[in-house]
């Protein structure tokens, strides 16, 4: 069974891809200024998402591996106290 983080990538696709087609049929600028508002919102909290997945691990990564008090395996190459 798929995580409903796996659910919420797949609405936020299709809704993205929906509102685009949508946005091309349109002639009215008022209803496309206002699906485009609401493109780039629905867009942010994509990204946002993506952030929150992707920037945790790179920001442990770097402070792991750059302090070897934090290292679980230790290489022999350090002074082991």
């Amino acid at each position: 069974m798929a995580s409903i983080d796996t659910y919420l990538h797949i609405i936020g696709i299709e809704l993205l891809a929906i509102l685009s087609i949508v946005l091309r049929l349109l002639d009215d600028k008022a209803y496309k200024r206002a699906l485009s508002t609401v493109f780039l919102v629905v867009l942010g909290f994509m990204l946002a998402h993506f952030a929150t997945h992707l920037v945790p691990g790179k920001i442990a990564a770097f402070i792991y591996s750059s302090h070897h008090q934090y290292r679980s395996i230790k290489t022999s190459g350090l002074d082991r106290t």
